[in-house]
């Protein structure tokens, strides 16, 4: 019985946080106030939430907790179109963050090559040979420590285009990767969603605390969160399987 319920809260519970937006995506464009903290901070929790309540959930429950945070987000965030999506604080050493959370290194099956979502899939190895997908927005509050940044890939089918970036508010469209950057910060936090026609990418920061939900075409992806006080990153993978797209 507690399993069963574990699998009917947290979509609802995801969902009920998403509520306050859906008047009109249009006019959901919070600044840097109290609003602005209180979106960054129910994207983390319900990411939170997903990732530690949906350990034993069926795998179709996993999609649509992820798909529903996303489009959370897309309802939460938002403003003006500025002329970037923030500015480089600086790039990231992969190798030596899985090193810092107990593995031996970092891996990508596409080194700098382009394809579809590449950015997405770098993993930690541990000494056993388990991979694990990297948080990357963890990855760069570990690198930039006392400053907020949030991680971006630059070209989202690169894996080596990424860094970490201090974003502006509002949102930002790149014509030559078709890929929209929404922004909102505030003065504790930040919060970034990255879609494409191959992928979606939230990377939250709350506080020192960080989200991350990211979701392929096909519907799989993974959800991880960093309570930012030792206790490591808990990640839950899941595979679309079912071939439908996850536009939102």
């Amino acid at each position: 019985m507690r399993r069963t319920f574990a699998w009917i809260f947290v979509p609802v519970a995801v969902m009920t946080l998403g509520v306050g937006g859906m008047a009109s995506e249009a006019s959901a464009a919070p600044a840097t106030g109290p609003s602005g903290s209180l979106a960054i901070s129910a994207l983390y929790g319900s990411t939170r939430l997903a990732v530690s309540g949906l350990q034993r959930a069926p795998n179709a429950l996993r999609v649509l907790a992820a798909k529903v945070i996303l489009a959370e987000a897309k309802l939460l965030l938002g403003g003006p179109d500025p002329s970037s999506p923030g500015t480089v604080v600086g790039g990231l050493d992969l190798d030596a963050y899985c090193q810092s959370i107990g593995d031996a290194y970092s891996t990508t099956p596409y080194p700098g090559t382009e394809t579809p979502g590449g950015a997405y899939t770098w993993n930690c190895v541990a000494a056993s040979g388990t991979e694990t997908p990297i948080d990357m927005q963890a990855a760069c509050n570990e690198q930039y420590p006392g400053q907020v940044t949030v991680a971006y890939p630059q070209d989202p089918n690169n894996s080596y285009s990424w860094v970490c970036l201090a974003p502006t508010n509002g949102t930002y469209s790149d014509p030559a990767t078709d890929t929209t950057v929404t922004s909102l910060s505030a003065s504790d936090g930040d919060a970034t969603l990255i879609t494409n026609p191959d992928s979606t990418y939230l990377a939250v920061d709350d506080n020192g605390a960080s989200a991350t939900v990211v979701q392929d075409a096909n519907g799989g992806g993974y959800m991880s969160y960093d309570g930012g006080s030792g206790g490591g990153v808990s990640i839950l993978v899941f595979d679309g399987g079912s071939g439908g797209g996850v536009a939102i």
